[in-house]
């Protein structure tokens, strides 16, 4: 018995130094994981931090700047319009609709990009190449050099090809235009585009909705509807960006600056409504009575 007890009081103190030792590798392998993980974490802010310092950097330089928001902006305006290519495919929407939707959102979506570019005379030449680079895509389509059939479906009129070389591209060459001799501090060129873009595309939108039976005694292919539709569209539409640009330091604005935008709406809405649209695109009469009566008003 005495020896029974004596083996058995030599092994309880193996046993306990087995414990101590597993419980001590345990700590050691939870102080290593908890480690790696702060090692993890402090990898996971170091790139953080260097994303930023590269942002920052790109931000102070304006030729980077410029590129990267000229690019981001061509991505952006692509998947817009690649998003109503779609949309045409799958028959969401008629094709007038998708056209004129198209016509309001792009030139607008545009120049609410102005501010992503530097304060560097350079910005307005990215700037400017972002609608003729949307342009050259119109013209490939259009002159058969780029084969596109959704494209064709969500902007053109009646399904062909070549009215790509038309009014969307004479509107491409408008926002170009703009961009250039008016860019983001001056009212002329935002209320232009306003009334290009959101004018005449409401008064489509609305004037096929509602222009049945109140015709245009001068033009019976136009409405009292579609006429009102686009002093809506394009002051409205005028007022959000004047305001926006405010807000961002570019222009100022009072009460008479609102009061010339709407009386250049209404000079729009009746020149659009003449009937010489056969002869002269309206997304070059609109722009020119715009910039014209904002030279004297403005």
């Amino acid at each position: 018995m005495p020896l029974t007890r004596g083996r058995a009081r030599a092994v309880a103190p193996t046993r306990s130094i087995a414990r101590r030792r597993s419980n001590a590798r345990g700590r050691w392998e939870k102080n290593q994981s908890i480690d790696r993980r702060g090692r993890g974490r402090d990898r996971g802010v170091a790139r953080a931090w260097a994303v930023a310092d590269a942002l920052v950097a790109i931000a102070a330089d304006d030729t980077s700047r410029d590129a990267l928001a000229c690019a981001f902006t061509c991505v952006a305006a692509y998947a817009w319009v690649k998003a109503f290519d779609v949309a045409a495919d799958a028959g969401t929407f008629a094709s007038t609709t998708s056209r004129k939707l198209v016509h309001v959102t792009s030139g607008v979506g545009f120049a609410c990009a102005w501010p992503l570019f530097s304060a560097a005379a350079s910005a307005k030449a990215f700037a400017c190449a972002i609608p003729v680079i949307q342009g050259a895509r119109l013209f490939g389509i259009g002159s058969g050099i780029i084969k596109n059939e959704s494209a064709v479906r969500a902007v053109s009129r009646a399904g062909g090809k070549e009215e790509l070389l038309k009014g969307p591209l004479y509107y491409t060459a408008a926002l170009s235009a703009l961009t250039s001799g008016y860019w983001r501090t001056s009212p002329i060129g935002i209320v232009a585009i306003a009334m290009m873009c959101g004018g005449d595309g409401f008064a489509d939108i609305v004037g096929r909705r509602f222009g049945e039976g109140n015709a245009l005694p001068w033009n019976g292919d136009k409405s009292f509807a579609g006429s009102a539709g686009f002093v809506a569209g394009g002051f409205g539409i005028a007022s959000g960006l004047l305001a926006y640009f405010q807000h961002f330091g570019f222009i100022e604005t009072t009460g008479s600056t609102y009061a010339a935008t709407f009386a250049i709406s209404c000079a729009c809405a009746l020149v659009e409504s003449l009937p010489v649209s056969s002869v002269l695109d309206d997304n070059f009469t609109v722009v020119f009575t715009a910039v014209a009566l904002g030279t004297l008003l403005f």
